[in-house]
């Protein structure tokens, strides 16, 4: 009985923190409880390392991120705050159609990570493009990366199963490495790898 009422416990305050989140982001609920249950598990592991993400929109998925962010990690975010970038032959034609949407901006974000009473000690927003973003100071460790990018020059992984950049942008960024991840999937778009891991047998 007290095992029951423990996972009800949680059920509810998972609902909760999803309807505060909701207004901030475009991601569904089971893609914001997976993201969350990544960073709890990341957590778990004891590695050492910060929280990245990359495409963060109005801060709804840094939110609910934030939720499982200990004291001793730093929340990291990239967004050019100036919607979808053009994108290239290699992201598909339904791509264009999005190009300039999904506008937000910083306050958006930090108001969302209020919400959540984040102090703002603990995270670092950076506006630009990628390219341009990613120089120093940047992350010594990242323990888990969140991205929501979508085209293939922007890189990862949100989107995986949605637009063809993205896709292509990982697969080449495997071969490069000589890496054979195992990738889960979510909701037929949601793609994720946990480094080290090798397959899904029970153990």
């Amino acid at each position: 009985m007290i095992s029951i009422l423990s996972r009800a416990k949680r059920k509810l305050h998972e609902t909760d923190l999803l309807k505060k989140v909701q207004p901030y982001t475009l991601l569904s609920p089971g893609k914001l409880s997976n993201l969350r249950r990544l960073a709890k598990l990341v957590n778990e592991r004891g590695v050492e390392g910060d929280f990245v993400e990359c495409g963060t929109y109005k801060g709804g998925s840094a939110a609910m991120l934030s939720t499982m962010l200990p004291p001793s990690r730093h929340l990291w975010l990239y967004d050019s705050f100036q919607g979808m970038p053009q994108v290239t032959e290699r992201d598909g034609e339904g791509a264009k159609s999005a190009v300039g949407k999904c506008v937000a901006a910083e306050k958006d974000v930090i108001e969302a990570l209020n919400v959540f009473g984040l102090p703002d000690s603990q995270y670092t927003i950076r506006e630009g493009w990628f390219k341009d973003t990613f120089k120093e100071p940047l992350p010594q460790k990242d323990e888990l990366l969140h991205c929501d990018a979508d085209w293939y020059a922007s890189v990862i992984l949100d989107d995986f199963g949605c637009w063809e950049g993205s896709r292509e942008a990982f697969y080449d960024f495997c071969f490069k490495y000589e890496l054979k991840p195992l990738i889960e999937r979510l909701e037929g778009d949601q793609a994720y790898w946990i480094k080290g891991k090798a397959h899904n047998r029970k153990h």
